[in-house]
């Protein structure tokens, strides 16, 4: 039995695009007759059958949801993800349907891959995460009326449904805990400018900096690697002085303590750091790793009811912000004594 032909080999055979084949397979319209029927020729003589997911399509649902993973989340840098594909996944089973999971090697990809998901009818509704105030995939997906939920608002934010963490709240968290002691320089590393939740966190990293009259403040936009972390902190701890580190994840404060291991900066008594996230395993780093929660499984459980509210509902958009919960440890101050006058809540 020779291989299946698909869609690709029928868009090769006749120099068409794959999106134009199964929009023809799918007498849409917008294709023109005389190509519809070259398609369906072809097609026949070459004994293309349509798999599952096309079969399903007869009925106008494919019982799908999408997610797509931005650079560098296809790696799974944050935990966050994994909770929302798994209370996704669960969610959509209980209502007899599916996730299709979708990953971009590079930001430029993500509008193609989402015309793709839409005009190829892969997917019933979409699921987006590191939005940008003008982001290209939300203003496609308005033009074409497809449902979808984005983790974090746009410029359209009154138009679609969102679920949103107060980064912002974070930013300020984390300074409020740093400047207990009264560093002589602070770093904010966050991630590349242009997302919001990035520039949000700055945004109130460096207003709460200037309520305290933090006057050295040092912004760093870098991917949310640990690699990136210590690339970091190599070049902070090459200079003297009592610095304290604000990082949006606690994947770059990691970095941050691998720089410090190797130069002997001890961390809770050299520098301050604090990091974001709670990641599994950053209250056993040492010193433990002050941080804040983001409140993972209640974000996930919110996406992922929108989304099938959306599905059900088309009239209806949500909007959801989240409050990050902080976590002090001992990371964040230059000495064993606890921070005085915060309001905050110590991890138990």
């Amino acid at each position: 039995m020779g291989e299946r032909v698909g869609l690709k080999d029928l868009a090769r055979q006749l120099g068409l695009d794959v999106s134009t084949v199964s929009r023809a397979l799918r007498n849409d319209p917008r294709v023109k007759p005389k190509t519809t029927d070259t398609v369906h020729r072809l097609a026949r003589e070459l004994g293309y059958r349509p798999n599952a997911a096309a079969r399903a399509l007869k009925g106008g649902k494919t019982g799908r949801v999408a997610v797509l993973l931005s650079p560098p989340q296809q790696r799974f840098a944050s935990p966050i993800f994994l909770e929302l594909l798994a209370t996704l996944d669960q969610s959509l089973r209980e209502h007899a349907m599916s996730l299709a999971v979708f990953a971009a090697r590079r930001r430029e990809e993500e509008v193609e891959i989402v015309r793709s998901i839409v005009e190829d009818r892969l997917a019933d509704g979409i699921v987006l995460g590191r939005t940008l105030q003008d982001d290209g995939r939300v203003r496609y997906l308005l033009d074409v009326g497809f449902p979808f939920v984005t983790f974090g608002r746009t410029s359209w934010q009154d138009r679609h449904s969102w679920v949103e963490i107060d980064y912002r709240k974070a930013g300020t968290l984390a300074v409020s805990a740093l400047a207990q002691s009264r560093p002589d320089t602070l770093h904010i590393v966050a991630a590349p400018s242009g997302l919001r939740f990035a520039d949000n966190y700055v945004l109130g990293a460096e207003a709460e900096a200037a309520r305290h009259d933090l006057s050295d403040v040092l912004v760093t936009r870098v991917e949310m690697t640990e690699g990136e972390g210590e690339r970091v902190a190599d070049r902070v701890f090459a200079c003297k002085g009592r610095y304290a580190i604000a990082c949006i994840q606690d994947s770059l404060a990691f970095g941050f303590y691998r720089s410090a291991a190797g130069r002997g900066v001890a961390i809770g008594r050299d520098v301050a750091v604090f990091g974001g996230q709670n990641f599994p395993g950053s209250e056993h780093t040492a010193p433990p790793l002050s941080t804040f929660s983001t409140e993972d499984s209640r974000v996930a459980a919110l996406l992922s009811q929108v989304m099938l509210n959306r599905l059900s509902n088309d009239g209806a958009y949500e909007n959801h912000v989240i409050e990050p919960r902080p976590l002090l440890r001992a990371s964040h101050r230059f000495d064993a004594s606890p921070p005085a006058g915060t309001g905050m809540d110590h991890d138990p």
